[in-house]
Formats: C-alpha cells, structure tokens, sequence
C-alpha cells in the first residue's frame, strides 16, 4: 500500500510539473507576442495588438539585467542590505498607497458600491437590505462575506466618531494588507528556498508591481483576501515542513491559523476556494508521502470551515433581519456568458447571468435551464464553426492573461477631482506608458516562472523526480516536494475556471501575485547558469589561449 501511495506521488509530482511547464509557456508565448489593452475608459473595450519581437526582447534584457544587478550588488552584505530593501520595498508601495487615496479619488462603484451601500445601512441598523427580491444579496449572496467585513469597519468607525467617509479608511487597510502581502510571500521565498538571491529578486518584483499599487485604492475583496491567501500559505507550509524545529504547541497553532486565514480569503472573496482546492490537493499529497493521518483531518477541517463561512455569515444575517435571501444567480449561467461575445470582450460580461435571473423571477431551476439551452447554442455554432471558436477563446485568453495591467486603471476609475497627473496616468497620455511598463513586467514575471518550471524538469531529469529545485536547506534536512508547486497548482486552477467563466482581466490580477515567487527563483537560476556558462567559456577560452 505503501509503494502505491508513493508512486501516486510521484506521478502527481510529475503530472504538476509537466502541466505547469505547458501552461506557463502557453502564457509566455501569449504575453510575448501580443498584448491586450483598453484606451476607451467609458466603452472598456478590450483591443489587442501584436506586439514587436525585437523591443518586447530588449525590454525584458534590460528589466531581468537590471534585477539581476540590483540582487548581485545586495547579496554581498545580504544581512544588512536585504532588511534595508524590505523596508525600503513596504516603505514606497506604502507612499504610493497613501498618494493614490490622496489623490486619486477612487470611490466605490458597480459592485463594490452595491455591497459597501448595504454595509452603510446595515452598519445602522437597517436590516432591510436583507431580502429575498429587493436586495443586491439575493442576486449575489456569495458578497454577505464581504458585506460582513465592511459593516465591520463602518461601525468601528463610526463608534469613534470618523467623520471622514468609511471606504477611505479601507483603502488605508488595504495599503496594510498590500505590505502583509509582500511580506508574507517574502517570508515564504525564504523558508522555502533560503536563497538570499530569491528573497532579493523577489522584493524588487513585487516593488515595481504597479498593478499591486493600483488595487490597493479598489475597494473589494481583492487585497484583502489574498493577504489572508498570502499568510495562511506560510503557517501552511510551516507546519507541514518545519515541525522537528518547533514545539508541539506552536506546530498546532500554525496548523489552525492557516485555517483561519484560508477561511477568511473565501469569506472576502469566494473565488478563493480555488487557491483553497490546490492548498487541499497539495495536503493530500503530502499524505500520500508520509502517510500521517492528521493531514487528513486538517484537510477535513479546512474544507469545512471555508465551505461553511458563507452560509453561515447569510444564516445570521437572515435571522438578524427576520427575513431570507435567495440561492443566487446561478453558477451556469456564467459558464452561458463565458461562451457568449459582450462589448468588452469575449466571455466578458454582457449581463446575460444577471437578467435571465431577473427575467426568470428569480428562479434557479428556470435560470439554469436557460443557461443550459444558451450553452447548447453555443456548443452548436462552434462546432459548425471550428475556427471562429478557436479565434473566440484565443481572444478570451489573450484578454485575461495579455493584460499586463490586470485591468486595474478600469477597476479604479474615480467620478472626478482626480489629480490631473494621475488622470494622465489613468486616461491621458502616460497611459501608454503605463501598459508598455505593465506589459513589459509580465513578461518577466511569465519568463522567470517558465524558468522555475524548466529548472524543476531538469533537476529531476538528473535524478531529483522528488524535487521542485534542491530540497535541503543550509539549516536542516526540511524537504518539500510538491508543496513548492502549491501556487502554480492555483494558477493551473484559476486557468482552468476563468477560461470557461465570465471573463475578466481584473480576475487574473491574484494569479499573477501567486507566480511572483516563482518567477523571483526563475530569475536567480537563469543567473547561475549565466555565470556557470560564463565561467565554463573563460576557464575554455584560457585553456585555448595557453594552449
């Protein structure tokens, strides 16, 4: 039974890797040749454009030189010089935070709006917006979470006294989550790979990720849960791989505050429970390796805690209003609109989930069995038209992951009195600026993580097959296996969802925050190759001349 579990393991090793080296290469090529951009800030419209070989090459030479310079000149008094570019890293992504509140006026809208005006009003104790007709919530119940977290916030606020609006203060909290966020993944580099080259890499990455800036003024889930996301992975991986180094007591505490964090992410934002899936995926096979039954029962316990915050966040809003809400627009009427055209894009929204729901009154049953009637249609038309379908879900790929700027001048587009600098940035002309820089960064976040992914390959084509890169730390024996793929199992899932979901550019912004590591340790391996190579061809070339 043993030998089975074993060689489930490594098969699932070699399944990821394959299946990650595939789809960052997929992204690579994508995001190298073209790049998706919008201009019109009113219309949203996606527009692609192919993009030259010769300066999307040099932009990445010049960016992948000027990090690899940076690390190198760090990494010659890394005690001191990496703690004075961590600060210097959370010092300017904060600055920058605090400039945009300041003077970049984004408000609530759409969405946001809908979940942050039903905070306000149940914040003072208006709990009508809890209804089964006339609520947002009935639409969208996955956002009570949200709503929770908001209310929260407002009548902290408000018990104080704040006379300034609530959503300034979280766009503050925001700025804090964003630097919990560098933090955690920068904790999480080192533990995993205790590389002083990768801490560094690592940090210059995620200070020049303006997308990582801009979202910090969004006021969603977004930021929020995926700091939860960035520290539950951490006490994860803790208590997985460090339990020899720590007592008992604390190896629990890491096991349930992992927990905690993970049910969080899904209470801010539910689309988490796909990180939350390769988090369960990645335990089990961490079963499968040491066969120790509390992963199991950790696994059990995660699962139900994050399936159940929802639910159990709606029931109480339910019995503190008296009243219900619905079961929500349903989950296939998205797949419907993935499959349909919209004004943005393909696969983007185009309001079909939304009033087949309302048209429908608001009836699951009939919404899905439209749903499934539109998807047939669709179905149809692409088989008889193989090669619009292709050209369809190419663009719908392109418009997600092409976007070096994740949508996020769209996302936080304000209603007026912005500074006229920033309007330039977010509408005028440095917005081009802006995407050739954005567009350019992806690249190298998309090559550095194709390099990872090669360099897994490699090591186990030298016998490693149980190795992402060399598993033994210069402080111990702590080994990790498959749980270092953990993020590119996310990005893997996410792929997967958002190519048959609603579209949205501004969806994939977290999976490019889960491939920052990976491309940091891409980047350094890309290095010591270099300098292998270099050495190799001088100690030849001396060789040669002596010769």
């Amino acid at each position: 039974m043993k030998n089975i579990m074993q060689r489930l393991y490594r098969f699932s090793y070699k399944f990821i890797q394959i299946v990650s080296l595939i789809l960052l290469a997929l992204l690579f090529l994508g995001a190298f040749l073209s790049t998706c951009y919008v201009t019109d800030m009113e219309s949203q419209k996606v527009l692609t454009k192919t993009d030259n070989l010769f300066f999307s090459f040099a932009g990445i030479c010049v960016f992948a030189a000027a990090l690899i310079g940076i690390c190198r000149w760090v990494c010659k008094k890394p005690g001191k010089y990496k703690r004075i570019l961590l600060f210097v890293v959370l010092l300017l992504c904060s600055a920058e935070g605090i400039l945009l509140i300041l003077f970049g006026k984004t408000i609530p809208a759409a969405d946001s709006m809908s979940v942050y005006s039903i905070a306000q009003s149940l914040a003072l104790g208006d709990a009508s917006v809890i209804h089964p007709t006339a609520s947002y919530l009935s639409y969208y119940p996955q956002q009570v979470g949200l709503a929770a977290y908001f209310e929260g916030i407002i009548r902290l606020l408000n018990l104080l006294h704040v006379s300034a609006a609530p959503f300034h203060f979280i766009k503050g909290l925001n700025v804090a989550f964003v630097c919990m966020i560098i933090l955690f993944q920068y904790k999480t580099v080192h533990f995993v790979w205790n590389s002083d080259k990768a801490d560094c890499i690592y940090l210059l990455l995620a200070g020049l990720n303006l997308p990582l800036v801009f979202y910090s003024s969004f006021i969603y889930g977004e930021i929020p849960s995926f700091a939860a996301v960035s520290a539950g992975i951490y006490f994860l991986l803790k208590w997985l791989h460090g339990a020899e180094y720590r007592s008992r007591r604390r190896i629990v505490f890491y096991a349930c505050l992992s927990i905690v964090l993970l049910s969080a992410s899904v209470m801010l934002r539910k689309n988490s429970l796909i990180l939350v899936i390769a988090v369960l995926l990645t335990v089990f096979c961490r079963y499968l390796r040491t066969s120790r039954p509390v992963l199991l029962l950790w696994g059990l316990l995660c699962a139900v805690c994050c399936l159940c915050i929802l639910p159990v966040i709606r029931t109480g809003y339910e019995k503190r209003a008296g009243n219900t809400l619905r079961s929500g627009v349903p989950a296939m009427s998205y797949f419907a609109m993935g499959m349909q055209e919209a004004s943005r894009g393909n696969g983007w929204y185009n309001g079909f989930n939304f009033n087949t729901y309302k048209e429908s009154g608001m009836d699951a049953a009939v919404t899905t069995q439209k749903s499934r009637e539109a998807i047939a249609e669709r179905l149809t038309y692409f088989k008889e038209h193989p090669a619009y379908a292709a050209d369809f879900y190419l663009h719908k790929h392109l418009s997600q992951w092409a976007d070096g700027t994740y949508a996020c001048r769209q996302a936080t587009l304000a209603s007026g009195g912005r500074h006229t600098f920033l309007t330039s940035v977010y509408e005028g002309e440095y917005s081009s600026l802006l995407i050739s820089y954005c567009n350019i960064y992806q690249n190298v976040l998309y090559l550095g993580s194709l390099l990872f992914c090669i360099s897994g390959m490699l090591s186990g084509l030298k016998g490693s097959s149980s190795r992402a890169l060399p598993e033994s730390k210069e402080t111990g024996s702590c080994t990790f296996g498959l749980s270092a793929y953990l993020g590119l199992i996310g990005v893997t899932g996410g792929f997967l969802f958002h190519i048959i979901w609603e579209a949205n550019s501004r969806y994939i912004f977290l999976y490019g925050l889960l491939l920052l590591p990976y491309a940091a340790r891409g980047i350094v391996w890309l290095e010591e190759r270099i300098c292998l190579y270099g050495k190799n061809f001088l100690s030849k070339f001396k060789f040669s001349r002596n010769s």
